[in-house]
C-alpha cells in the first residue's frame, strides 16, 4: 500500500488491521517484553510502525523515552491522541527503512509489529535494516510477522488450500508476504541480531471473517512473534 491508501484506514485502523499488541488472546508478547531485560533507568523504545499506539499504550511507563515511527499522517495523529498520556514519546513520520537515519542506534527494544509485509524481498531486507539501525549493540528487537504455517492452518480449515509461491498470500487484491518460522529466524540473523525466543501471539478468528465456536476456540490462528539481541 502507497502512504495514500494507508490514510484511508486510519478511521477504520481497529476493524481493517491486525492490531496484534491490543488483539492477541493469550497475552504472549508481556513475557516477550519481560525477557529483553529493559533498563531500570533511561530505557529507550523505538516502536518502527506504530500504528494507533497500542504497543506504546500498554508498554510505555517501562520506558524513560520513546520514539514511535509511522508511515502514514492520519494514523500517527491518532496515535498522538491515543498516547496523550504518555511521557517521553517523539514521533516520525516515516518508513521503517528510513526511520534509522533520523534516530540512529539508541532502542533498548526496538518493536516492528506486522510491519513486514511487503512482497517485495528488496523492500523487506532494507526493513530489516532499518531496524538494526536504531537498535544498539546488545538491545533487543521484537518483532511480529504474519505465519504461513498458520494461513495454511487456515486454508485446509476452510476447504480452500492453496500454494504459496515465496509465502505471499493474497488479501483481497494484494500480496502479503507471510513468514515460516524458520525464515524469520534466518532474517534476523541476516540482519545482524541473535534470536533468543520465537512463538505464536494468538489473534481471535473475527480477524479472519469467522465467528469463533468453542472448536474453533482451541485452535486459534497467530502470528509469529520473536525477540533478538543485536549483535
Amino acid at each position: 500500500m502507497n502512504r495514500r491508501e494507508w490514510n484511508k484506514l486510519a478511521a477504520t485502523f481497529e476493524k481493517n488491521v491486525c492490531d496484534i499488541a491490543r488483539e492477541e488472546t493469550d497475552d504472549r508478547i508481556r513475557s516477550y517484553v519481560a525477557a529483553a531485560k529493559i533498563p531500570r533507568r533511561g530505557g529507550v523504545l523505538v516502536d518502527m510502525g506504530c500504528g494507533i499506539g497500542s504497543f506504546i499504550l500498554q508498554y510505555g511507563h517501562r520506558f524513560a523515552e520513546i520514539v514511535g515511527v509511522e508511515y502514514a499522517s492520519k494514523i500517527i495523529a491518532r496515535a498522538k491522541k491515543r498516547c496523550a498520556a504518555v511521557e517521553g514519546v517523539t514521533w516520525h513520520t516515516a518508513g521503517v527503512e528510513a526511520a534509522g537515519k533520523r534516530i540512529g542506534p539508541r532502542a533498548d527494544l526496538a518493536v516492528c509489529m506486522n510491519v513486514i509485509t511487503v512482497p517485495s524481498a528488496a523492500k523487506r531486507r532494507a526493513m530489516w535494516d532499518g531496524i538494526a539501525s536504531v537498535t544498539r549493540r546488545g538491545g533487543h528487537a521484537l518483532v511480529v510477522v504474519a505465519s504461513i504455517e498458520a494461513e495454511k492452518m487456515i486454508g485446509k480449515l476452510l476447504e480452500e488450500e492453496s500454494e504459496y509461491p515465496n509465502g505471499l498470500v493474497d488479501h483481497d487484491g494484494a500480496l502479503q508476504k507471510h513468514f515460516a518460522r524458520d525464515e524469520l529466524k534466518a532474517d534476523f540473523s541476516a540482519a545482524g541480531f541473535r534470536v533468543k525466543k520465537i512463538g505464536k501471539a494468538f489473534y481471535p478468528w473475527a480477524k479472519e471473517g469467522l465467528r469463533e465456536t468453542p472448536k474453533l476456540r482451541a485452535n486459534r490462528p497467530w502470528d509469529w512473534v520473536a525477540l533478538a539481541e543485536r549483535i
